[in-house]
């Protein structure tokens, strides 16, 4: 995503740590590319760790995994660990080279789950082969995306990744389980492009850089 603020109080117990990586010596301890990558990755300068400058892989990493603390909100899975994986810029945009850097570090330093909550119309072949290359280990989840529409039809968006058949393609609904209004979503089961569950996805309370939410 745009990296996580891997400071946030409601964050910080849940973060992964790269035990190659010594901090801030400017070596590649480990060998794999990126200098002082200790609390994931920055892919847009290749040193550093994923800190968020966006606001909005910050939130993602809330619902997913906010500390069990009397701290803020709790997250789905509050005994995970979050590998900050900075891909998109401070716009918000994503190039499909960061996304595929990212695919593959998160698959090359053990990663069970990768989580893009983001996407676009199209897809690379690289990035294709890498969602492939994790697929052999990892769950892949991404979101079906934000424009109210469907997946097929005369009048249609696809939204990759998450249309792909093995990545698990996200959508929408309300606090009353009722789809939401900016929910791309699927209308036919089973086909070749494929959006496979619904989930909450409309006014989520979450975490935001700076210890706020």
């Amino acid at each position: 995503d745009t990296g996580v603020d891997y400071t946030h109080e409601d964050l910080k117990d849940n973060i992964w740590v790269n035990t190659g990586e010594i901090p801030d010596n400017g070596i590649d301890d480990d060998g794999d590319g990126y200098i002082d990558d200790v609390y994931g990755v920055d892919l847009e300068t290749g040193r550093g760790s994923g800190m968020d400058d966006n606001g909005h892989g910050t939130h993602v990493a809330g619902i997913i995994a906010a500390a069990n603390n009397n701290l803020g909100i709790v997250g789905l899975a509050y005994n995970v660990k979050i590998m900050p994986i900075k891909a998109g810029m401070a716009s918000g945009f994503f190039n499909q080279s960061q996304i595929v850097k990212g695919i593959l570090y998160a698959y090359d330093h053990g990663a069970d789950v990768i989580n893009m909550s983001f996407g676009g119309s199209a897809i690379t072949i690289a990035e294709q082969e890498a969602l492939e290359t994790a697929y052999t280990r990892c769950v892949l989840v991404a979101a079906a995306g934000n424009d109210s529409m469907p997946n097929e039809g005369t009048v249609s968006r696809l939204t990759y990744p998450a249309a792909l058949s093995y990545v698990m393609g996200v959508m929408s609904v309300d606090d009353q389980g009722v789809e939401s209004s900016f929910t791309n979503y699927d209308v036919l089961p089973y086909s070749s492009v494929e959006y496979e569950v619904y989930a909450p996805g409309s006014q989520i309370l979450s975490t935001i850089p700076g210890d706020r939410y």
